[in-house]
């Protein structure tokens, strides 16, 4: 049985890669609010960088992306991890695109592991003034 994980990072970036040589992650341009002009809007590509903690077993993951009253609008799936010991510190980037932002107010990103949720992110969507 799975241990219960613990995020113990959990960033919202422009881009979020492994390097294939070293296994390092890169996360670039990390940000927690996104500008438009007018809403509805689309944020066209963003990605996600979560380290976890605590963790040992197998995982299936989920993350959700849900705006202020906890309405799905995207969902991304299809992650596997497997996790020998508790000692280590798994590492994971999801990319996701075409998000829908509806108006500006918050929204959340959470984090599922087997079904169960372990974290969550928001992410502030602002109007910019003409």
């Amino acid at each position: 049985m799975p241990v219960e994980p613990k995020i113990k990072s959990f960033l919202i970036a422009d881009m979020v890669f492994q390097e294939k040589l070293t296994n390092k992650w890169n996360v670039i341009g990390i940000f927690d609010k996104f500008y438009a002009y007018n809403f509805p809007a689309m944020m066209n590509s963003l990605d996600l960088y979560i380290r976890l903690t605590d963790a040992e077993g197998e995982y299936e993951v989920r993350v959700e992306f849900c705006d202020g009253i906890d309405h799905k609008l995207a969902v991304f799936e299809g992650i596997k991890l497997k996790v020998k010991s508790r000692l280590q510190y798994p590492e994971f980037g999801v990319k996701t695109r075409h998000l829908p932002i509806q108006k500006p107010g918050k929204y959340f990103f959470y984090i599922y592991m087997n079904g169960k949720q372990v974290g969550s992110m928001p992410l502030l969507a602002e109007q910019i003034k003409k």
